[in-house]
């Protein structure tokens, strides 16, 4: 999947209009953007449109900028959290950062070239974010459907079940089950050890041989 930044969402949080302003006047044909001017619309927005970077003010009213992106990632975890200041919260936003809840920060005032810079990583750790979860999805739906095939191929007879247990005695069946070597089979009265005896038999070279 190819990179472009037009493909994901930006979203602009600023309580002074002047600030949405400039940033759109910059970066409108860079990046799709979405803006709003308080916290709790932001939030909102974000329930409804799936935000690839978050830029946001730090100092606003009744919400600041680390408590929107500490609130922002229950909603959308993979969005990147970008912090606009202009004041010494250079301490906060530091160890914010080490704990992963933004990415950067942006002193004002701020440079076009270099924040359109920054915008573009924000945007491909997002896209890089997501192409390593369906990736990740995707191999082991391919493990998981090796795993039938291969279980598949193997008769078990009437042994049913999923648990791990069962699972480690189906695994050592047919581990032995084409050997020669002489199995022990082990345990209390009702607990399958014939049915286990009879999926060795049935997957071994004797398979056509009487089951004794």
């Amino acid at each position: 999947m190819n990179f472009d930044p037009k493909n994901y969402q930006l979203l602009v949080v600023d309580d002074e209009q002047d600030n949405l302003d400039a940033f759109r006047f910059n970066f409108k044909r860079s990046f799709n953007i979405q803006s709003v001017d308080n916290g709790e619309e932001a939030l909102a927005l974000l329930k409804q449109h799936d935000i690839s970077v978050i830029v946001t003010d730090q100092r606003m009213p009744k919400m600041t900028g680390l408590e929107l992106l500490k609130k922002a990632q229950e909603v959308r975890p993979d969005a990147v959290g970008i912090i606009l200041t202009a004041y010494t919260d250079v301490d906060v936003l530091m160890e914010a950062i080490n704990q992963g809840t933004i990415y950067r920060y942006i002193t004002k005032p701020w440079d076009a070239k270099e924040v359109r810079g920054l915008l573009v990583q924000a945007m491909e750790r997002f896209h890089l974010l997501r192409e390593n979860r369906r990736l990740t999805t995707q191999l082991q739906q391919y493990t998981g459907y090796l795993n039938n095939e291969l279980h598949s191929k193997f008769d078990f007879g009437q042994i049913i079940g999923h648990s791990a247990a069962l699972t480690e005695v189906m695994d050592s069946i047919e581990q032995v089950a084409p050997t020669t070597s002489t199995v022990l089979l082990r345990g209390e009265t009702g607990t399958g050890k014939e049915l286990v005896a009879h999926a060795i038999h049935i997957n071994s070279p004797r398979e056509d041989k009487p089951f004794v």
